[in-house]
């Protein structure tokens, strides 16, 4: 019955994801322009994240507003976007990149989504002159009923046009300046330092053409300078692909691909199996500047033959990005980058996603409080104290019968103490992502995160209920007894497996700094598995060695310590000893000395994963 009930909880919890219907966009309009007047803009929440691509504009310049959820994939239906002048009209366009159900027009424009989503491009661009700064407005329509007006707002400023072939009086002065020596010496061109360049990177990709659409926007990048991104597995400069624009001595604009196998430097040409296929856009330099577009695609199962040491670049794999600034000689080959001038991100990046890289232009965080405690939570409920009270309750029945708290059995005590703290900390870690994610469930879009929410709410599920399946049992002497005893290890054990999975899972997600938590949970399950072997097996020769000598005690009928215990034939307050044949003072030693070991492992564990969360 408790299991039906159990399984009732799941599916009605999986079914709580929220419906929504573009037949009332008429009414979302009218919200919309209600919440406008009258939102708050300290109630928007932190579950969204919207960057804009450049904060100035210029004509026939795509300016990409990226709008996504945030670590843990809410989705939304739909957006209303709209780019006012200082005259409060609607000037320029937009185009977005996700399948549409829906536009409609509505001060601006709605577009409500084939289905949830969890990214998205909008593009605004202006095709003829406008005077002044333009209001750039978003509206995340999350659902039928939750509407977020006033929360995402940017003010662009008007650049001045000018020609690509122009060049500004610093930018003359820079290629002018030359030195010409004896013959130990070469011309140079000498360009201004790089300290002030700005660089946005964004990129989109196209699900039904497996296309990444990258966009590299760079500011103040002068004549004679290169800016690249690198994508690297690790944290470091070196092994990377590389994608670098250049800004030449004549005001050209050109971008190349890259490999750095290795510690290779310069970076050098990619061979045919670097991986995807390196188209370059239409490059331009408008008001001083620099525009640099490429796409990826025609990606093809790769096999293990790597470039060099470096792997074929994959849409599916995750990437550090790396931006460095630098300089070109009087050939166009870029130098080495100097140190303050580049850097190496913790966060990482996929190509099959829509993303964004700031260097230099201040980041607005997405406050994740309540997410790093959910996961310190359960990483201290699950690996420390579930594991502890699961080796208790399995093998130390006979090591402690003779110990007793507060009227029970010593082990029967702790097991209890321990596990009613896991269920409380459970739910309390449930509370605070539910809380975060404002009662909402993850889109089945999302593979790792979806999955981790549907082993999450197993056992969530399992751990709630296992007391109260532990609280109604029957009594020990029932002929009956031991189908609790089978129910209560079963749904016990299938969490505890569950919960491994489940923290794996929550490795991959961006609040890790990198993939050491990937080896720490292996590390874990490696430890794990191997305590209770050790356990299985010293438990296996006991019983052997007991079957050898002809002893038996009361272990081999179906009453167990614990029936005694909790029999109500036996005196509450009676104090009485088993005698324990089956394991000398030496083996039980040796038992506490390796649960001891496993506590401590299980802390450090426990500590060394936490510390890994940003």
């Amino acid at each position: 019955m408790n299991i039906f009930i159990v399984v009732l909880l799941i599916l009605s919890c999986i079914s709580e994801i929220k419906c929504f219907s573009s037949e009332n966009s008429s009414n979302i309009c009218d919200e919309i322009k209600r919440q406008q007047h009258r939102a708050d803009p300290s109630l928007c929440p932190s579950k969204f994240s919207v960057n804009i691509s450049s904060s100035s504009y210029s004509i026939d310049e795509p300016i990409h507003i990226f709008i996504k959820t945030t670590t843990l994939d809410t989705p939304f239906h739909g957006v209303h976007v709209v780019a006012l002048d200082e005259n409060q009209l609607q000037v320029g366009s937009w185009e977005i990149n996700t399948k549409k159900q829906d536009e409609n027009s509505c001060n601006g424009s709605i577009y409500i989504f084939e289905k949830a989503v969890t990214n998205t491009d909008a593009i605004w661009q202006v095709s003829s002159p406008v005077v002044g700064n333009i209001a750039i407005k978003v509206v995340i329509i999350e659902d039928d009923s939750a509407i977020y007006s006033n929360c995402y707002n940017f003010i662009l400023t008007s650049r001045v046009s000018m020609n690509s072939s122009n060049i500004d009086e610093e930018d003359a002065a820079a290629i002018n300046t030359t030195t010409t020596v004896t013959t130990t010496t070469t011309t140079v061109t000498t360009p201004p330092p790089t300290s002030e360049v700005t660089v946005n990177i964004t990129w989109s990709f196209a699900s039904n053409t497996n296309v990444t659409s990258v966009l590299m926007t760079i500011h103040n990048l002068k004549t004679s300078q290169w800016v690249a991104i690198g994508l690297g597995q690790n944290i470091a400069m070196g092994e990377a692909h590389v994608f670098m624009c250049k800004r030449l001595a004549n005001n050209e604009i050109v971008i190349n691909r890259y490999v750095n196998p290795g510690d290779h430097d310069p970076p050098e040409p990619p061979q045919p199996d670097a991986g995807g296929v390196f188209t370059p856009g239409q490059q331009q330099f408008t008001d001083g500047v620099v525009i640099c577009r490429f796409t990826l695609s025609n990606f093809i199962a790769q096999t293990l033959k790597q470039v060099r040491t470096l792997e074929p670049l994959s849409q599916f794999r995750q990437y550090h990005p790396l931006i460095a600034i630098g300089v070109l000689d009087k050939d166009n080959n870029a130098q080495k980058h100097s140190r303050d001038s580049r850097v190496a991100k913790s966060d990482t990046v996929q190509l099959n996603q829509n993303e964004i890289i700031l260097y230099r232009i201040p980041e607005v965080k997405t406050d994740l409080t309540f997410v790093r405690t959910h996961g310190i939570i359960m990483i201290f409920t699950w690996i420390l104290i579930v594991s502890t009270g699961a080796l208790i309750s399995r093998y130390f029945k006979t090591s402690w019968a003779n110990k007793m708290i507060c009227g029970k059995a010593a082990w029967f005590t702790a097991h209890r103490f321990l596990m009613s703290i896991a269920a409380i900390l459970t739910t309390l870690g449930f509370l605070f992502i539910l809380v975060f994610l404002q009662g909402t469930w993850i889109p089945n879009d999302t593979t790792r995160p979806y999955a981790h929410s549907i082993t999450g709410i197993i056992v969530i599920g399992l751990a709630f209920f296992q007391p109260f399946i532990a609280l109604f049992r029957c009594e020990p002497n029932s002929r009956y007894r031991f189908i609790f005893n089978y129910i209560h290890a079963f749904v016990g054990f299938s969490a505890f497996i569950l919960s491994v999975a489940t923290l794996y899972l929550a490795t991959y997600f961006h609040v890790f700094a990198d993939t050491k938590g990937r080896f720490v949970m292996i590390a874990w399950i490696v430890w794990v598995a191997l305590i209770f072997l050790i356990f299985e097996c010293s438990e296996y020769f006991i019983r052997k060695k007991n079957r050898e000598s002809g002893y038996t005690n009361i272990n081999a009928s179906n009453t167990t310590v614990a029936d005694l215990i909790e029999n109500p034939t036996t005196p509450k307050f009676t104090s009485f000893t088993v005698d324990n044949h089956e394991e000398t003072s030496v083996q039980q030693k040796a038992k506490n000395i390796l649960l001891a070991i496993h506590i401590l492992v299980a802390a450090t564990l426990s500590v060394i994963l936490t510390t890994l969360i940003l």
